[in-house]
């Protein structure tokens, strides 16, 4: 323990892998005993949640290893940015989800809601089905996101093969960067449309409910949005200043990563992500009074009974 007392940026990613374990055990817990269903917006957090206790592991062995490690740091790099694009994915599910649920259609307008009894692979193929009849705005959603993530994928992998020569890493280590910045500015600008449909389901919202005071889920989400705000600059950020840049030789002193660049590094990317899935989860606890999935799926039914008939 004598070594992590001495090394802030292992101290600091083994504080953050405890504070993700905690939120994996309450997970557990609530598969364990039914309160969460497989099945459900929930196991996108669960996704995200083992994805960030893999990136904390590794920065925890960057921290204990060293620079000398590339690997591990090109390994952090790949699994930070997948955190942070299952946690603006989760943002967008949990967001459908309060429509299907609150909004008097029962339905979204930017995944309307499939027929009961869809098979599940072919509700996966349709929520990216960019043509014909059945394209969808969350469909967009999806195919940016992914492109975005592999451009990020794509950048830390240059890197992850070394170089035989100084020219070659520096060649590699510029690609890198503009790959990175490119993928977390799609990032950020599909966060930043994140935040106009809250805005508009509050709206519709009030206009639907004119006397109930706006639902208390809407405003986690509303809560959550500045952090995922922070977490998309912050990306941007490391690929553009030296000052937030791991590669940067400035930012090291003879012991390690220099505190200020860990603080700004926890402060603006992980502590936000811990923030933004914490409050995801809170709204299991804001959500309990919402018509059931059950009820909806009945209440389906019966109108397109009705219709028949």
């Amino acid at each position: 323990m004598s070594g992590l007392n001495n090394n802030t940026e292992a101290s600091a990613a083994l504080v953050y892998l405890i504070l993700y374990a905690i939120l994996f055990a309450f997970m557990l817990y609530g598969y364990a005993t039914r309160h969460l269903r497989f099945r459900s917006r929930y196991t996108v957090i669960l996704v995200h949640v083992l994805v960030r206790l893999a990136s904390q592991a590794t920065g925890l062995a960057f921290g204990v290893v060293g620079y000398a490690n590339t690997s591990l740091l090109v390994a952090y790099f790949i699994l930070g940015a997948e955190g942070y694009f299952t946690l603006v994915l989760c943002t967008y599910r949990f967001l459908i989800s309060w429509h299907n649920h609150n909004f008097a259609s029962h339905n979204s307008w930017l995944e309307p809601r499939f027929p009961p009894g869809t098979p599940v692979y072919k509700r996966f193929l349709l929520s990216f089905a960019l043509f014909g009849p059945n394209r969808q705005p969350m469909a967009v959603m999806h195919n940016v996101l992914v492109g975005a993530n592999a451009i990020i994928i794509t950048g830390g992998s240059l890197l992850a093969g070394g170089s035989n020569t100084i020219e070659d890493f520096d060649a590699s280590l510029s690609t890198a960067k503009i790959m990175r910045t490119v993928g977390q500015s799609i990032f950020l600008a599909i966060n930043t449309f994140l935040l106009y449909c809250i805005v508009d389901t509050i709206h519709q919202s009030r206009l639907e409910n004119p006397t109930k005071r706006t639902h208390p889920t809407l405003l986690v989400f509303l809560a959550i949005w500045p952090c995922l705000f922070v977490r998309g600059m912050y990306g941007i950020l490391s690929g553009v200043l030296p000052a937030f840049n791991y590669f940067n030789p400035d930012n090291y002193e003879a012991t390690g990563l220099k505190n200020s660049f860990i603080v700004s590094e926890y402060l603006m990317g992980t502590t936000m992500e811990w923030v933004s899935c914490t409050l995801l989860m809170v709204t299991y606890l804001t959500s309990r009074n919402d018509p059931k999935k059950a009820d909806l799926e009945r209440e389906k039914k019966a109108e397109e009974d009705q219709a028949e008939a």
